[in-house]
């Protein structure tokens, strides 16, 4: 079975040179059940980097902040277990990974939809 390591790879790449702009989670297997899709931010607060992901729903969003590790933890058990597919934008490429019902990864890469990061936005904790 293929991994999840090239879209972390990309991830941390694109922070190291700062052309991340966002991640999103989409495709989910129940689409009456849960989260619709989850889209992933990066955030100063208090100084310190941090990883928003808000888990829209059909009637509310949530929120939860979390480091860059946790973050890794968490996009990938949604990905094997409640979604089935990804987008990392970078200002260099947009990098789509798809996951089959037998839990096969593949990756696509295309040109990115982003010429300029998103504003930054510095919240409180």
């Amino acid at each position: 079975m293929d991994t999840m390591k090239h879209l972390f790879d990309v991830f941390k790449q694109s922070l190291e040179q700062d052309t991340f702009v966002k991640l999103t989670v989409s495709k989910p297997l129940r689409k009456k059940e849960g989260a619709q899709n989850v889209y992933v931010r990066l955030f100063i607060v208090e100084g310190k980097e941090v990883f928003q992901l808000k888990y829209r729903q059909e009637t509310d969003n949530q929120y939860q902040q979390l480091s860059l590790e946790a973050a890794i933890v968490e996009i990938e058990g949604l990905l094997m277990e409640s979604f089935r597919a990804a987008t990392l934008f970078t200002l260099q490429e947009d990098l789509l990974v798809l996951i089959s019902k037998k839990k096969l990864i593949s990756y696509r890469e295309n040109s990115p939809s982003f010429k300029n990061k998103l504003p930054e936005v510095t919240q409180e904790s």
